[in-house]
């Protein structure tokens, strides 16, 4: 049975502060492989920043994004992230709706399926309100700093392993149109509940948790 998580955006997006110096509140990190295929027109430099995005986000909740073909190392989750408009009507019974990505869950896999041109249709909303998009430069970092933050949303929904959706941060269902142009950290954060699920399902140990005794130390205690 496919289950569908949809995000819909007036438009999306954010950027990076370290926590106190530090990049995550974990002792340890899990790793994503992302798995990607490109039909829509996408130019390198936008898919760059779009890496880049979703990967500064993600490192905020102890999750590394691995984009490499292999992979360094194993991986703790491969998720599959597919760019193409066109899937996306097939997706919503041949129309055309507001949803910039979905994600389909197929049993315990899942598929991330984004919108390349929904996403920069909706950008140029913000030429004349609150950005100058004058080069093929400032738009395609603006467009891939947009397509980074749905593309982390919906690794919400695969890494979460829920179709649920948050009031605020990142996992909103809805983005407002000056959300694009925010600094606010505050709109990529995961709820307490988010956090605790995400560090449930990959063993993550916040800093600030009592350390665990070695297996020699609980030796020598039991002596």
């Amino acid at each position: 049975m496919r289950s569908v998580a949809v995000i819909a955006l007036t438009v999306s997006v954010c950027s990076a502060v370290a926590l106190g110096g530090q990049l995550h509140l974990y002792r340890n990190t899990a790793s994503a492989c992302i798995r990607v295929t490109i039909k829509d027109d996408l130019s390198g430099p936008a898919f760059r920043t779009i890496q880049n995005e979703a990967s500064r986000i993600w490192l905020r909740h102890g999750v590394v994004l691995a984009w490499m073909k292999p992979p360094a190392t194993p991986c703790d989750t491969i998720e599959e992230i597919v760019f193409n408009d066109d899937d996306l009507i097939k997706l919503a019974g041949g129309k055309t709706d507001t949803a910039l990505a979905r994600t389909v869950f197929h049993g315990r896999s899942r598929i991330i399926y984004v919108s390349v041109p929904r996403a920069f249709n909706m950008l140029a909303q913000l030429r004349d309100k609150f950005v100058n998009l004058a080069n093929d430069g400032e738009r395609d970092y603006r467009g891939g700093t947009l397509l980074g933050r749905i593309v982390a949303h919906e690794l919400g929904h695969a890494l979460l392993t829920t179709m649920a959706h948050s009031k605020t941060g990142l996992m909103r269902p809805v983005f407002g149109l000056k959300d694009v142009l925010s600094d606010d950290e505050r709109l990529n954060d995961l709820t307490s509940v988010e956090s605790n699920r995400l560090a449930l399902r990959f063993s993550l140990v916040p800093f600030d948790a009592p350390p665990t005794p070695s297996l020699l130390t609980r030796r020598e205690m039991t002596r």
